[in-house]
C-alpha cells in the first residue's frame, strides 16, 4: 500500500506499508526517515468524505478507516503540543514550529500587539535571515488581524535587526516560547451546532474545552474536572458537566457526521488522559468495538478472538511517560539532543529553564555542546541541498559538482551550481558522517558524544543540561 504523508512544510513523502499494516507502522517509518524518536506527539490525519479532518486511529488498520483509494493520502500533524522545553530533538521543534506557523497564518491563535510585534521578528528571521529591506516580509496582519502603522512597521524592524546572526533552531525555539504562552496553543477545533441549531467551534485543549462562536469569540470554557461524562451517539456528543450549584447540565454538540462525532468525542477523552493523568488505564488503552462478523465469531467461536477488533482509542503513553520515554530512547540510542538555549545568546530571551535568567554549564557540558554542533553540520554538509533527506552521492560531468543525491540528480539537465549542460552523472562515494567522527576519535580528539555524556563528571551538578547522565 502507497502512503502520500504530507508534513507541515508542505513537503510529500512516499511511504510504502503492507496492505494489513495499521497506523502505527506508516508513522513510525514517516518519523523514522526524519531521524524523530518523540513519536507519540504526532498523528496522521486525513480527510473524510463530507471534509471532516480526522485522524487515523494508530492502533488499527489503515484500510478498515480509509476509503480504499490508492495512494492513501495523509498528513503529518501534531496531536499533542507541549511545552517547549519537554522537547529534547531539534526536528520535533522544528515540525513543531512549521504547525504552530501554519495555525498562526490561519488565525487560530490570537495575540496582542506587542506579542505579534515581536512574533512577526521572529518568524521573519526564521524564513529570510538576517534584516534586508529587499526581502523582509511581516505577518502582522494575520496575526493581529489589523494592519499595522509607520510606528509599529518601525518596531518590527528593529527587533528584526536585533536577532541578527541567531540561528534558525534558536529563533524558532523563542517563536514556540512566545506561542505557548498563547491562550489557545495545543487547542484542537472541532466545528459543531448546539441544540438550537447555533454553529460553534469546540476547542479541546490541554486545561479543558472552550466554546467558541464563528469568530472564535469565547462563549463557555469547561474545565476537565467539572466533566463527569462524554458520550457519543451517531452524529452527536454528550457532555455531563457539574455546575456550581453541583447541579449537572448536559450540553449538546450535533457534528457534521458520525466519524466527526467520533473524533471529538475520541479527543476529548485522549487529550485528558495525555495532559492530566500519570498514565493511562487499561480501561482506555484497551476498549475496543467489533465490526458483526467479529461479534458473531467472539459469540461462537471465542470470546478473545481478534477477528473484527478494532481500538476505540489511540493514546499508550501520557506526557510525562513520553518525556521519559524519550530521553531512555536517546541515551540508548548514544544520542542526546538538547536544546538549542536562545537565552545565551540574546539579553532579551526567555530562559526555558524556568524562569532562571542564566544557566551555567560545566565543561563537560560546553564540550558535548560544541561535539554535537559539530555532528550536526558534517550530517548537513553531507545531505542533498535539493531533497534534504539523501545523503550526497552523485557528481555533474563535465562540471563536476556535487550537491545532490542520484534520484534528484536523473531529473537535472543543467548543474544547479554552476549552470552548465550535464553530459553524464557520475556515481561517487563520499565518507560518512560516523566515519569522519571516527578519525577525529582515533587522531587524540575528543571521544564520541555518546561516550563523554555517559561518563563526564559534573562540577555544577544543579545546573547540569544532562542531569540524568550526570554522575555527581
Amino acid at each position: 500500500m502507497l502512503c502520500h504523508v504530507t508534513r507541515p512544510d508542505s513537503v510529500v513523502m512516499e511511504v510504502e506499508v503492507d496492505a494489513k499494516a495499521n497506523g502505527e507502522d506508516c508513522l513510525n517509518k514517516v518519523c523514522r526517515k526524519l531521524g524523530i524518536i518523540e513519536v507519540d506527539y504526532f498523528g496522521l490525519q486525513f480527510s473524510g468524505s463530507k471534509g471532516e479532518n480526522l485522524w487515523l486511529n494508530l492502533r488499527n488498520r489503515i484500510s478498515q478507516q480509509m476509503d480504499s483509494v490508492t495512494p492513501c493520502r495523509l498528513r503529518l500533524r501534531v496531536k499533542f503540543f507541549v511545552e517547549p522545553h519537554l522537547i529534547l530533538q531539534e526536528q520535533t521543534r522544528h515540525l513543531f514550529f512549521m504547525h504552530v506557523k501554519e495555525d498562526l497564518h490561519r488565525g487560530h491563535l490570537h495575540m496582542c500587539s506587542e506579542q505579534a510585534e515581536e512574533l512577526s521578528a521572529l518568524l521573519a528571521q526564521a524564513e529570510f535571515g538576517d534584516y534586508n529591506q529587499n526581502t523582509a516580509k511581516y505577518w502582522y496582519t494575520e496575526l493581529c488581524g489589523k494592519d499595522p502603522d509607520q510606528e509599529t512597521v518601525n518596531s518590527i524592524i528593529a527587533k528584526h535587526k536585533a536577532l541578527e546572526g541567531m540561528s534558525q533552531g534558536s529563533v524558532e525555539y523563542q517563536a514556540l516560547q512566545l506561542v505557548a504562552s498563547l491562550e489557545h496553543y495545543g487547542v484542537e477545533w472541532h466545528w459543531a451546532r448546539d441544540a438550537e441549531g447555533q454553529r460553534l467551534a469546540i476547542g479541546v485543549g490541554p486545561d479543558g474545552i472552550a466554546i467558541c462562536r464563528d469568530d472564535f469569540s469565547l462563549v463557555n470554557r469547561i474545565s476537565y474536572p467539572l466533566i463527569q461524562i462524554a458520550t457519543q451517539s451517531g452524529k452527536s456528543v454528550y457532555l455531563t458537566v457539574t455546575k456550581e450549584s453541583s447541579d449537572s447540565v448536559v450540553l449538546l454538540f450535533k457534528l457534521i457526521s458520525n466519524r466527526a462525532a467520533s473524533g471529538l468525542y475520541r479527543a476529548i477523552t485522549e487529550t485528558h488522559a495525555f495532559y492530566r493523568c500519570d498514565t493511562v488505564t487499561n480501561a482506555v488503552m484497551m476498549q475496543y468495538s467489533r465490526d458483526f462478523k467479529g461479534h458473531l465469531a467472539s459469540l461462537f467461536l471465542n470470546e478473545n478472538i481478534n477477528l473484527g477488533k478494532k481500538y476505540v482509542f489511540d493514546i499508550r503513553r501520557t506526557s510525562k511517560e513520553v518525556y521519559d520515554y524519550a530521553r531512555r530512547a536517546l541515551y540508548n540510542a548514544g544520542i542526546v539532543d538538547l536544546m538549542s538555549r536562545p537565552g545565551a545568546r540574546s539579553p532579551s530571551s526567555r530562559s526555558p529553564w524556568h524562569g532562571q535568567e542564566s544557566v551555567p554549564e560545566c565543561g563537560g557540558c560546553q564540550q558535548n555542546r560544541v561535539l554535537q554542533e559539530k555532528l550536526q553540520k558534517l550530517r548537513e554538509a553531507f545531505l542533498c541541498m535539493l531533497c534534504c533527506e539523501e545523503e550526497i552521492d552523485a557528481a555533474f560531468c563535465p562540471c563536476g559538482h556535487t550537491v545532490c543525491c542520484q534520484n534528484c540528480a536523473t531529473q537535472l539537465q543543467s548543474c544547479p551550481v554552476c549552470r552548465s549542460e550535464v553530459e553524464h552523472i557520475q556515481h561517487v562515494y563520499l565518507p560518512t558522517c560516523s566515519s569522519l567522527l571516527n578519525l577525529t576519535v582515533g587522531s587524540g580528539s575528543p571521544a564520541p558524544i555518546h561516550r563523554s555524556m555517559a561518563t563526564h563528571t559534573c562540577t555544577t551538578a544543579d545546573y547540569c543540561s544532562d542531569d540524568k547522565l550526570c554522575q555527581t
